[in-house]
Order: C-alpha cells, then structure tokens, then sequence
C-alpha cells in the first residue's frame, strides 16, 4: 500500500471512477462531492460540495444516489450531480466556474456518472426510475460554456426508458458516440411488450457534432426482465477475414457481449453467453418464476478491459439468479422495486462472479476464472500482462492475462463497485481502487464502508481489516 483515503464512515456505497491528472487525483463521493487529492501521498488539496437537491428527484425515489466520478480537461473538472446539474470547477482551486440544468429532475431524470469530452463538447446520459415513465436521452453541451448543442431521444416522445446510465464512448477518428441503452419502463408492468423496440436495452451510434442518429441495435427485445445495456461501449479494431475493421463491443445485463462493425452496427460475430442463462425466459408472473440472470445483471454497468498485445477484451460477470413477480410484492427478502413489482433473491441463493477473457477477433472465450462473489466494478489490463478486478469478497486479483492463472491478490476487506486505475508518477507505478460496494452489495449481504487504496511495488503491507 502506498496511501489510502477514507471518506468518512457513512459511506455504503462507493462507485466512483478517479481520475489522475498530472500528479492530482479526482474522485467523487456517493453524495456528488468532488475531492482533490495528491496522486502520490493522498493530501488533500481541496473539496467541493454541491448544493444537491436530493429529494428534488422524487420520482427517482427507488434509487440510491450514487456518483461515478468526474470528467477532467482544459483546465476544468465537470461534475454531474444527482439533481441534473452541469458543473463547471477549476481543475487547480476547484472553484465553482458555472452550472446548467441537463434535464428536469422533477420529471424523475437522474445523473450518476460524469460527461464524455470530445473536441469541445461535454456529451451526457441520462438515468430515472425503472418505476416510471422516464425518457432517456444522449445530449451535447458546450464545454465552454454550458449551452446544449444537441440533444437524442432514445424513446418515442410518451415512452419510457432507454436510460443512458454511463458514460458515452467517442471514437476520436470518426466523431461517432456510442452509448449503452437502459430497458423500457415502467420495467414489468407492459405484459404485452414482446418486440423490438427503439431504442431500449441496446446501443445507439449517433454523430457527436450534430447527435443524428448513425444506428440502433436491439439486445433484448421485448424486455421485460430490466436487462440494462448500461455498460460503455468498448472501440477497439478488429482482424477478420484478412481484413481490419473498426468495431464497437458491449455487453448488457443478460449476460451476453456483441461486437459489431462500429460503422453499421452489424453484428461481425455471434454473441457471446458469458454467464448462466434461463432460456427461454419465462415472462414475469404474480405467483413468480426465478430467472438466471436476475434484475442486478449477469454484466451490470462494469467496464471490460482490452489488452492490444494478447487481442482480449476481459470482461467481469455476476452469477444471480432473482425472482419476479408482478404487482404488490410483500417484503421477504432482498430486492429489487421494478415498477409493476418486483425482483426478490430467492432464499438461500448466493451470488459469485467471474472474469471471463474473449478473443477481441472472434468473441470466442479464451479463458474463464470464476470467483466466490460478483465482480461488479470493472476490469483494468495493463501493458505488464496483468488484468485486475476487485470482487465482492473484498480482494483485489491480479490474473495472469494469458492464461487467467491469479497472480496476486490483496485483501482490502470490502467490496467494490468500480474498475482499478493505474498511473505512473516520478517512475512509480501506482494502482489505485475505490471499495465501497455497488448495487449488487446490498443484495449479498455484504459488509459495507468506503475506502480508497493505492497500491505500489515496495510500499506498506495492507492492514488487517
């Protein structure tokens, strides 16, 4: 251990993604406050908290606020916040510089993970409430300034749905955004939807400067089971046939990962089953069926990880399988609110995890390493021939990014909902990671609290929890 940071101890859930600038780290609290530390000590340099409405987003109420992180560029740290809020801090002070309203969050719309820059413009997702009719949407906003330069609608005008819940992925060539979809909502209360329906639990590929729509694809159609597509998309070249080609790779809760030309949206290879699967998929009854993967997902928001020098991306799983039933649910167990009922953890189940490797060419698996609990946060691949992924039994692994064999792993002691980050300063090697649990926590029971650890070769033993 090189330095660790704690937040303070209410925090039961910690998904922020830092980010290290020069020698200065940027990370979030669940609340949206913004913390500047020292990438090599943990001093910290300054805070800013916002002035946050969290009971503005009433319709939201089913939701537990969270933040994932900050988006650093120009001199500037852009924050969104619970309540809708683009803001604008200086990157050395972290004095407030402006704000805008993205969306209206008495309409039940949420912000949870940070902007995507791109030559300008801050591009923005949207989340709500699975118990609502909440639109999503993918907007441009001006860096400069604040003002919407666009903005995308990914359901018909009285639909619900199509949350974008993370960050929008640019490819810096072709100025195309690509961005995961959430489900249709109200989330169970449809019993007619069977479908395809634009554009929910999929992914749109739309033009950055002007948000027209490139394309649309479905993952689950006729969604009735909540399977998000929220993970960022992943761009990444592909050999096939002899021939190279841009593409686009993204999972979605099901469990399933596509790659697909990132020009047309055509599949280039077959999807890929990563986790256990009901199928088919019974639709959601009163009386109740257990379905495999459940509402948290077999791939939640996590980020895969892509090794250029062993062609795999490294992709975490969840293995949960969840209950649903429609209408009044009584509370007997862990779950999850859905709008028309509920998804429930069935008594007895326990959850596990595994990081699974696919060939970035053909999405074939190379390798599978299961693990005793979710591995929620997201993976990180070094040039070393390491992968790590911290698990919900409170380790942090390193696999040998080969052959999956564990090289290492440390014992931080709490779970964690976010990827690690490694950074080099002074010739120092630094892997830092956020524990403090996901969403998929509180359904397994684990012991929750907040912690920041930077790891270094020759530092400090980590302390017995």
């Amino acid at each position: 251990m090189a330095w660790s940071y704690s937040p303070g101890p209410d925090m039961a859930l910690w998904e922020s993604f830092p980010v290290v600038v020069g020698r200065t780290m940027y990370v979030t609290t669940n609340t949206g406050q913004v913390l500047a530390l020292d990438a090599t000590s943990g001093q910290q340099l300054w805070q800013f908290t916002p002035q946050v409405n969290f009971l503005f987003a009433t319709r939201a109420g089913d939701l537990q606020p969270t933040n994932r992180g900050v988006t650093v560029a120009g001199g500037r740290v852009y924050l969104l916040t619970y309540d809708d809020q683009l803001v604008a801090l200086d990157a050395n002070t972290g004095a407030r510089q402006w704000s805008v309203e993205v969306a209206d969050p008495r309409r039940g719309s949420i912000e949870s993970s940070p902007p995507t820059y791109w030559n300008g413009r801050l591009i923005v997702g949207s989340g709500g409430s699975d118990a609502e009719k909440v639109p999503g949407f993918v907007a441009a906003f001006s860096a400069a300034d604040g003002r919407r330069l666009w903005r995308f609608a990914t359901v018909p005008r009285g639909a619900g749905g199509g949350r974008v819940w993370m960050p929008p992925t640019v490819d810096a060539t072709t100025g195309i955004v690509y961005a995961g979809t959430g489900n249709p909502s109200p989330a169970l209360t449809t019993t007619d939807r069977r479908g395809c329906e634009n554009w929910v639990s999929g992914m749109v590929a739309l033009d950055a400067r002007t948000g027209a729509l490139r394309w649309g694809a479905h993952e689950v159609c006729g969604d009735v089971w909540d399977y998000d597509g929220g993970q960022p998309p992943l761009v990444f070249d592909v050999h096939l046939n002899g021939r190279t080609v841009s593409a686009v790779g993204h999972a979605n809760k099901s469990g399933t990962y596509w790659i697909r030309d990132a020009a047309t949206g055509k599949a280039l290879v077959p999807p890929r089953v990563l986790t256990s699967q009901t199928n088919p998929r019974p639709r959601p009854t009163a009386a109740g069926v257990t379905i495999c993967p459940g509402a948290l997902g077999g791939i939640a928001y996590s980020p895969a990880a892509l090794s250029t020098a062993t062609r795999t991306i490294y992709q975490p799983t969840v293995r949960l399988c969840m209950t649903y039933r429609t209408g009044t649910v009584n509370p007997n167990g862990p779950r999850v609110e859905l709008g028309g009922g509920a998804a429930v953890v069935p008594h007895g189940m326990t959850a596990s995890g595994s990081m699974v490797a696919l060939n970035a060419d053909t999405g074939t698996v190379r390798w599978r390493r299961k693990l005793p609990a979710p591995v929620v946060g997201g993976a990180l691949a070094t040039a070393g021939g390491l992968v790590f992924s911290g698990a919900d039994d409170g380790y942090l692994y390193a696999f040998d990014a080969t052959s999956g064999r564990t090289v290492w792993r440390g014992r931080i002691g709490l779970p964690f909902g976010t990827a690690p980050l490694t950074y080099r300063i002074g010739g120092v090697q630094y892997v830092a990671i956020v524990a403090g649990g996901s969403t998929v926590t509180g359904l397994t029971g684990t012991r929750p609290g907040a912690r920041l650890v930077v790891l270094k070769l020759g530092g400090r033993p980590l302390p017995p929890r």
